[in-house]
């Protein structure tokens, strides 16, 4: 992991290189957020949404809200809770007046999901995916491009080579399904691991005490690689997993990376991060089973092939997604939002250009 966090300091490096290289500049991106701001009756925050084949659907919550959220895929259900430093108010971040404040106050990390895994079918952890998936696809300009073959070269090498990485497909120039842009992990990536016995009563995710349960990748690395090296998910235990390792490099609530050092800050808009996106976690269905194959060497994940475990969409309250996706997103959340706000256009057809998933909430 020490490996992936230089490979991130490099990924600005190269950045920086490149932003001098074009005079590309922000002052664009700084209206756009200055703007968004001026229309928000409260802070600037996360906006987290259960994603199709999630339910309950349209069930969102904020990165300002300490309250674990329930979420049921089918095949796994449980809770999820993300918390973000608000990082758009320095004052409260100073001053550490803000949710999990005791916990996050005297940590470099900016954010931290915790997640809480009950399954009804027996599954490998070794064959489980968790990443990020784009909305839907977008062109890939040439000096984005040349940064991401930069990333994708030093994040593969980090990740032993079980990255696995796209930049997708445009739905106009390929026959049958198109592969959604995706950055998936193995499980090694996850910080905080706590398996708890059927029977026995599992830590809540907004316990004071959460830090101290389980196993701490930081604190006990080869215990972290013997705990996930042939894990199996069973019925009836929980799991429950912490994420933050590279939460100190991206303030998602700014949609940018943050300045450090010589190097200036990068908003993800620049480097093809649009949104909204959405964390996931996953495993392919048995090739038998895949649809749209385009020969011997089609390894792509598609959404078809996918079985979620756990779906989110999020965005930044500060930088969102046209109010045509919100809505499709979450559903009656987003008409009681606008209707309370009286803004907002309740009858805007849906953006997204990939196929929905059936949902049985």
């Amino acid at each position: 992991m020490v490996m992936l966090e230089a490979s991130i300091l490099m990924i600005w490096a190269v950045v920086y290189i490149i932003r001098r290289m074009t005079k590309s500049e922000a002052a664009t991106e700084k209206k756009a957020l200055s703007s968004n701001l001026t229309e928000e009756s409260t802070s600037p925050h996360l906006v987290i949404t259960n994603a199709s084949p999630c339910g309950p659907s349209g069930i969102s919550s904020r990165s300002d809200c300490a309250d674990p959220i329930d979420f049921d895929s089918g095949i796994c259900h449980g809770s999820w809770l993300c918390v973000h430093k608000p990082t758009f108010e320095p004052d409260r971040m100073q001053s550490g007046k803000y949710p999990l404040a005791e916990h996050f106050h005297q940590r470099k990390r900016l954010w931290e999901w915790r997640l809480q895994l009950r399954f009804r079918d027996t599954v490998s952890a070794d064959s489980v995916r968790f990443g990020c998936e784009q909305d839907r696809y977008y062109h890939v300009g040439t000096v984005e491009r040349y940064i991401s073959s930069s990333v994708i070269s030093l994040l593969r090498h980090a990740s032993a080579d079980n990255m696995y990485q796209t930049h997708g497909e445009d739905p106009a120039s390929v026959q049958g399904e198109a592969e959604r842009p995706t950055i998936a992990f193995p499980l090694w990536v996850m910080d905080q691991l706590i398996v708890t016995e059927e029977g026995e009563e599992a830590p809540r995710l907004d316990d004071p005490d959460f830090s101290t349960y389980g196993i701490i990748r930081a604190e006990n690395r080869k215990g972290m690689q013997q705990a996930l090296s042939g894990l199996v998910f069973q019925p009836g235990r929980t799991y429950t997993f912490g994420f933050w390792c590279i939460a100190q490099f991206v303030d998602a609530i700014g949609w940018k990376v943050p300045a450090r050092g010589v190097i200036p800050e990068v908003k993800l808009n620049e480097i093809g991060t649009h949104p909204p996106i959405y964390v996931t976690m996953y495993l392919l269905r048995p090739q038998e089973q895949w649809t749209d194959v385009q020969g011997r060497r089609d390894t792509r994940h598609l959404d078809s092939r996918k079985i979620y475990i756990w779906r989110v969409s999020l965005w930044s309250s500060a930088l969102p997604p046209p109010l045509e996706r919100q809505k499709e997103l979450q559903g009656a959340a987003f008409a009681r939002r606008r209707l309370s706000s009286g803004d907002g256009d309740l009858n805007s057809p849906a953006l997204c250009s990939f196929p929905s998933f059936g949902c049985p909430w």
